[in-house]
């Protein structure tokens, strides 16, 4: 009864991850100046997000990350070190779906910032 009522307390807390996920998509998206001053700081609660053992939020932070880079561009530039390093990490040790997400993502990171950022934070992650 305790692992059944612990599921139903943490349930709340997921969805209200992916709402939190949904909104920073949306802000990204249509009132970016508002990221653009704590991107640092957005980019690394998402990006701790794409660890999450559960799927479906780890999925939301994934697809966040790619709106980031798509809607800011090279503003994500100082952000992708560590995005690249744990995108990389889900492409190699997650369900099937989630790497499909992530190597997504990894694609989109690479057409919006700056060329040799890119090349050099997927060559350092794949030394590794």
């Amino acid at each position: 009864a305790a692992l059944v009522e612990r599921k139903i307390n943490l349930l709340p807390f997921r969805e209200l991850k992916e709402k939190g996920l949904f909104t920073i998509q949306h802000l990204a998206g249509s009132h970016s100046e508002v990221l653009l001053c704590r991107l640092g700081e957005v980019s690394l609660a998402v990006t701790t997000e794409v660890t999450n053992l559960g799927s479906k939020v780890s999925c939301s932070a994934i697809v966040t990350l790619g709106e980031l880079f798509v809607t800011l561009k090279k503003d994500m530039d100082p952000e992708v070190d560590e995005v690249a390093r744990v995108l990389l990490q889900m492409v190699s040790s997650s369900p099937e779906f989630v790497q499909k997400a992530a190597s997504q993502s990894l694609g989109i990171m690479v057409e919006n910032v700056t060329p040799a950022q890119a090349m050099t934070a997927l060559m350092n992650m794949g030394v590794k």
